[in-house]
């Protein structure tokens, strides 16, 4: 026989499973909502994570085994086209061809160093561009001039307004090289940013959110029926999705994922 104290924990337990499963049985119910589809302009982008470069660069370089005899400017200096730069056994001297600033310093004085060593790069922190790399599928619809917004997540989210002008394949990547207006001093070489490339703009159109969208097929509410209707989707700009085939109707109910708050 069981004490009054394990029947009490034994119905509290019952409680306890019969609220979880009713909990779950709202909550699924409640995971979809439905949303008529609206007719607007759909803008199509292509997205990517981009990296500054830079368009000038030099490294010293020696083609024989040698000595550091003397170093003229070390890293964050800025120097300026034929400035000393550092100095070798031999007297074997090297001048900077740029103008720029000393991003790297890879020996010190009296230290041997061997050919075909980057010894010291100048760079030119002024002449930059974002370099992003693209899927394959991407790439195939970006073009040299199409209009890019770039956005460097810590400068508070400010969009910059630039042009893809150039597009090339590199050790089985693809490139594009995204000039920049405006880009602030303080934006580095190997810093990163968001690139959405604009590839298309359709007017007028059908649209529907993407997160109703599943497996090709969206579901509408007619009439208190659910309908699964296969569909074809043109533009896409990340949050609606434009329909160019399937029986989806302006006046549709169409189910979507509730958005968790």
């Amino acid at each position: 026989m069981f004490g009054g104290k394990w029947i009490w924990i034994f119905i509290g337990l019952v409680i306890v499973g019969g609220l979880a499963t009713a909990g779950w049985l709202f909550r699924g119910k409640n995971a979809y909502e439905f949303v008529q589809p609206k007719r607007g302009d759909i803008t199509e982008a292509i997205y990517g994570l981009g990296k500054v470069k830079t368009y000038k660069k030099y490294d010293v370089k020696i083609g024989v085994m040698s000595t550091v005899e003397k170093i003229y400017a070390r890293e964050g200096d800025v120097v300026h086209k034929g400035q000393p730069l550092i100095r070798f056994s031999e007297s074997l001297m090297f001048n900077s061809p740029i103008d720029g600033t000393v991003t790297f310093l890879g020996a010190d004085v009296a230290e041997a160093v061997a050919p075909q060593m980057a010894i010291m790069t100048v760079k030119d922190l002024s002449d930059r561009y974002i370099e992003v790399s693209l899927e394959q599928q991407g790439a195939l619809r970006v073009r040299k001039g199409q209009a890019a917004d770039v956005i460097f997540e810590s400068l508070r989210g400010d969009k910059l307004r630039g042009q893809v002008k150039a597009l090339y394949p590199k050790n089985d990547e693809f490139l594009a090289h995204i000039e920049v207006e405006g880009l602030m001093e303080n934006v580095l070489p190997g810093m990163t940013a968001d690139v959405s490339i604009t590839v298309g703009t359709n007017q007028d159109v059908l649209l529907v959110p993407i997160s109703s969208l599943i497996n090709g097929h969206v579901t509408v509410l007619r009439q208190g029926d659910k309908t699964k209707i296969p569909v074809k989707v043109g533009g896409i700009d990340g949050k609606w999705a434009e329909i160019i085939e399937g029986d989806i109707k302006d006046n549709d109910k169409v189910m979507m994922k509730r958005s968790v708050q």
